[in-house]
């Protein structure tokens, strides 16, 4: 079992589709981590359908799989026919970096089929799949995702992203009861108002009927008495 998170929203007795995630991962080559199915269990959550949590968090060292977990988020919501996933970062260039990883591991996967075409013109990105979802990359501004009504919403990078993001990527949820955002980041420092703020959040957030937060977040427990060359301290960074 993975290194549990020094703060992590818990599971609950509802129903998750955790399992369906598990199913897209497959397909799209590998098996989830143990950390990365411990997000999923209760991010996933629902009742009747309906996520329980709105807004999911995780910060997590690099080169931990958040990659492969955005990837298998963003293809499980574009099964669903007609939803829009739209993906950002830190600045459209990484940004269109990223979607295109993403897009090409769905395209060399069993879900290509799936796959009507892919739209590369600057500003029109697009992978569209033939049950008419499709996943954009929008810059990380306040008109980036202006006139969009979205699904799914992924921030990556997000210790480099500006508070004022969400007052953009907000709206375009607003009519959609199902949505949900994810933020996805390594560790940031006193420049990273976003990531502070959520992250505040979710060291307070209890699963109550008004937390609509789930917070998953791995890092040493005491970091004034961090021995650096203890490989116990590493994990609990790098589940």
């Amino acid at each position: 079992m993975a290194t549990l998170p020094r703060w992590g929203t818990p599971r609950s007795e509802r129903e998750t589709h955790a399992h369906h995630l598990a199913r897209v991962a497959q397909a799209l080559g590998w098996d989830l981590f143990d950390w990365q199915r411990l997000v999923a269990d209760v991010a996933l959550e629902h009742d009747d359908g309906l996520y329980r949590y709105r807004t999911v968090g995780v910060c997590v060292g690099r080169q931990n799989g958040k990659t492969a977990l955005a990837a298998s988020r963003i293809a499980l919501e574009l099964l669903q026919p007609g939803h829009v996933v739209a993906f950002t970062a830190q600045d459209r260039g990484m940004a269109r970096y990223l979607w295109e990883q993403h897009c090409e591991l769905i395209i060399d996967s069993s879900m290509s089929r799936r796959v009507r075409r892919v739209m590369r013109a600057n500003g029109q990105e697009a992978l569209i799949m033939e049950n008419g979802s499709q996943y954009r990359v929008v810059t990380p501004n306040r008109k980036g995702a202006r006139g969009l009504t979205t699904d799914l919403v992924v921030i990556d990078e997000a210790a480099l992203a500006d508070r004022d993001l969400i007052s953009a990527i907000q709206p375009t949820m607003a009519t959609k009861p199902n949505a949900q955002l994810w933020i996805l980041s390594n560790a940031g420092d006193a420049q990273s108002t976003m990531l502070a703020h959520y992250r505040n959040l979710g060291h307070q957030e209890r699963d109550d009927d008004d937390g609509r937060l789930a917070w998953f977040e791995w890092a040493p427990a005491d970091d004034a008495k961090l021995d650096v060359l203890d490989e116990a301290v590493w994990r609990q960074a790098i589940p």
